[in-house]
């Protein structure tokens, strides 16, 4: 630390003997006026010089402990300097560490916000699914629901069409229907030892001679039968092939599956 008041400032301080006024001796007032203590009085000048060092060193002794007090006031100053710094530092560590706190507790809560706003979201996804696959659920069983009606149209009109169809073919064809249900039924009841063959009187001449043959065959004409169909009754079992009776049951099977 400089001091403000250097030991060459001191060199440079002037200090003037002090002239004191002589007064006559013996009622003489006009001698001289004065005289220089230095020559005249020799006693007086060395205490004097006494007093100036005596001052002097008094003065040294009170720059040096103003110089003291000014080292010490600047040590002081340096140290507390020091403790501000410290402070600082502190403080700046104390503020690192607090933003770092409110960084992971930023971080931390905003996770947490994120998988509470995800969990929200996927809730809702979940419900929205669920939602969708109800809808879907319900759209497909009125699709079934709609398939049905549409296969029951589709079966009735192809009934209706077959029903023509067997009618046109019976009207017109009837004699070689009942002939080919004839041997059929014959050829299936080949065990029994009588069979009786029931025919419409349409088509009793037909069949009659299509098995005139067979002695075991007998052909009676029966205007119950529709025409083009048989009925055969033996000693084993009856079968009835009559042609709307079968589409009756292929109906009735179509309808119901």
């Amino acid at each position: 630390m400089d001091r403000v008041i250097t030991k060459e400032m001191l060199k440079r301080q002037d200090v003037h003997k002090y002239k004191f006024k002589v007064l006559a001796i013996g009622g003489h007032a006009d001698a001289a006026d004065s005289v220089d203590t230095t020559h005249a009085v020799s006693p007086l000048h060395s205490d004097e010089n006494a007093g100036n060092e005596a001052a002097t060193s008094s003065r040294d002794e009170l720059v040096e402990s103003l110089l003291k007090k000014t080292d010490e006031i600047s040590s002081n100053f340096i140290k507390i300097q020091m403790k501000l710094e410290e402070q600082e530092k502190v403080f700046k560590e104390e503020l690192e560490r607090a933003k770092k706190e409110a960084y992971d507790q930023g971080v931390i809560d905003g996770k947490k916000a994120f998988e509470a706003e995800l969990q929200a979201s996927q809730s809702e996804g979940v419900e929205q699914f669920a939602k969708s696959v109800k809808t879907l659920n319900a759209a497909a069983a009125e699709f079934v629901d709609a398939l049905e009606e549409i296969r029951q149209e589709l079966t009735l009109a192809a009934l209706d069409i077959a029903k023509e169809v067997i009618e046109d073919e019976l009207h017109e064809h009837s004699n070689a229907i009942a002939k080919k249900l004839s041997s059929a039924l014959i050829a299936e009841l080949h065990s029994a030892a009588k069979v009786t063959l029931r025919v419409n009187p349409k088509d009793h001449g037909a069949v009659s001679e299509r098995v005139s043959n067979l002695e075991h065959v007998t052909v009676i004409s029966d205007s119950a039968v529709s025409p083009g169909g048989v009925i055969a009754i033996s000693d084993v079992g009856n079968i009835n092939s009559e042609i709307m009776k079968r589409y009756e049951r292929i109906k009735k099977a179509a309808l119901s599956g």
